[in-house]
Order: C-alpha cells, then structure tokens, then sequence
C-alpha cells in the first residue's frame, strides 16, 4: 500500500455545514406596566437568524421607552424569553426540513415546561445584539410530539435554560 493511500484511509475532512441565515426584518413588540398607565415598551428589529446545527443565533437593534422613574434603557428578559419561542420555532423547521415562510400558517406549537433565567447584570447595548439558543437533547415522544432542552443566552449576561414539548402541526 502506497503512503498515499494509507493516508486517505486514516485522514477524514469534515468540511463545515454551510449556515442558513434567514433575513426576517420583523418586529417583536412588548408592552406592559407595572404601575397604573406607566408602561415600559420594547421593540425589537429583527435583522438576521443564522442557523447551524444545534445552534441558532438572532442578530437584532432594539428601541425601549418607558413612563416609570429611574428604569434605564435595557433588553427586558420578557423580551428575551419571546425571542426564544421564534429560535426554537426556526430551528425545528431546519430540523425538520420545512421551509420557513413569515406569511405562512404555523408549523409548530412550542410549550414551554420548565425555564431557568439567571441576569448577572443588564443588557445595555441597542444596537447588534445577539442571542443565541443551543440544543442539548432532542427526544421524539411520537410522530408529532417532541422534546427538547437546551440553553439561549445574550451576551452572557441572561441566561435561559429549560425545556419545552413541540408539536408539529
């Protein structure tokens, strides 16, 4: 056997997945008050989903304004956990082959069944922010129930851990 030979037996190239990134330019909208007609409003702009794999990232500018006194501009975690159900959403419709279309009938009903959120501080930033969410367990219950586990954070600063059931529609 030649060097040549035995070296394409034993040397193994896994080139990269090509990503998806989806271009969805939508807008989460989050509105609440805590106290009577003071409320504190969200927006996030949507620019881009990259997907690869397990993992998916969300890549957003965000507006806040709010009426309550000393409550500065910050990525609201709500806003977060929102942000969440459309990554899980994206990244069952590459898992399961299904192309993703903002006008068309949802695919997929997401129910959340446990959620751990740790914030070691504030998310400043309005500009480019990033959240991610990775798949850590994947288990088909039957044909059209799912469930998953998995971890999102923004910036290391919130961090989502939990678990949901999937259903296909």
């Amino acid at each position: 056997m030649s060097l040549t030979t035995y070296a394409h037996m034993i040397l193994k190239v896994d080139f990269p997945k090509k990503k998806t990134i989806i271009r969805d330019h939508s807008r989460q909208n989050l509105r609440f008050n805590v106290m009577p007609d003071r409320f504190v409003e969200e927006t996030l702009i949507i620019d881009r989903y990259v997907l690869d794999d397990n993992k998916i990232q969300v890549y957003f500018d965000r507006l806040y304004k709010t009426d309550m006194k000393k409550s500065p501009d910050h990525y609201i975690f709500l806003s977060s956990l929102i942000n969440l159900q459309k990554l899980i959403y994206l990244l069952m419709c590459e898992r399961f082959k299904i192309n993703y279309s903002e006008h068309d009938d949802e695919k997929f009903k997401i129910w959340p069944l446990q959620t751990s959120i740790e914030m070691k501080g504030m998310v400043r930033d309005s500009l480019n922010i990033m959240q991610d969410f990775i798949i850590d367990d994947f288990k088909k219950i039957n044909d059209r129930k799912y469930y998953i586990h998995g971890k999102s954070s923004t910036k290391s600063i919130i961090k989502i851990t939990g678990s949901a059931l999937v259903y296909v529609l």
